[in-house]
């Protein structure tokens, strides 16, 4: 991305010290983190459009799959369908970089998603089960907070609305709400962050 990137992204991309071999971002929206990026829907324009649970690769092709906000939003119960899915088009000992909303009370009743399309929240310990199904964790932390959660609140009740009334693509949040959840993604926790991230490792 030739633009600057903030708090969750920003943790994301630095969790490859470097690039090596082929790269892939599934549910990639207007990122483009992967040398290939995938997105269910057309107008993200990705390089193909597909879903996670029928990935339209070779087998054992990728050295890197970004897999990023996504799992959360797939239909309930096909998450580990979606995980074989990357672990088969991934090479042996490549890299998986998931992350998802954390499940905790006050990030997941306040998440004005959960009862419009039903967004998910995740118990850490449900993560690293579902991850283990051909994975090896080998880093998983939480990070952002209550400023992640003000920044979302103010999207659904401000800037989405005035984006359906006046058709005007507003920016996500303000620069000085995106500052200071940056600053607070600087913090990495073992749990009541906002975003669980993991670091995993195919294995045989």
């Amino acid at each position: 991305m030739n633009t600057q990137i903030f708090g969750r992204l920003r943790v994301i991309k630095e969790l490859v010290s470097k690039s090596e071999g082929i790269s892939l971002s599934i549910g990639c929206k207007e990122t483009r983190f992967g040398d290939i990026n995938v997105d269910i829907d057309p107008i993200a324009k990705p390089d193909v459009v597909t879903d996670a649970l029928n990935l339209p690769f070779k087998d054992s092709i990728f050295d890197l799959i970004y897999f990023t906000d996504v799992i959360e939003h797939l239909p309930e119960n096909t998450e580990i369908q979606a995980l074989k899915e990357i672990y088969r088009v991934m090479k042996p000992e490549g890299y998986l970089i998931l992350t998802t909303p954390n499940d905790k009370p006050i990030y997941t009743y306040l998440d004005p998603a959960k009862y419009v399309i039903g967004h998910r929240h995740y118990k850490i310990k449900d993560i690293q089960k579902m991850i283990k199904t051909g994975f090896k964790v080998e880093k998983i932390f939480t990070a952002g907070g209550f400023w992640d959660l003000a920044g979302i609140l103010w999207y659904y009740f401000v800037i989405y609305p005035l984006k359906k009334i006046s058709g005007v693509n507003l920016p996500y949040n303000p620069k000085i709400l995106l500052n200071k959840t940056d600053k607070e993604y600087n913090l990495r926790k073992k749990e009541g962050g906002y975003t669980i991230f993991v670091i995993a490792r195919k294995i045989q």
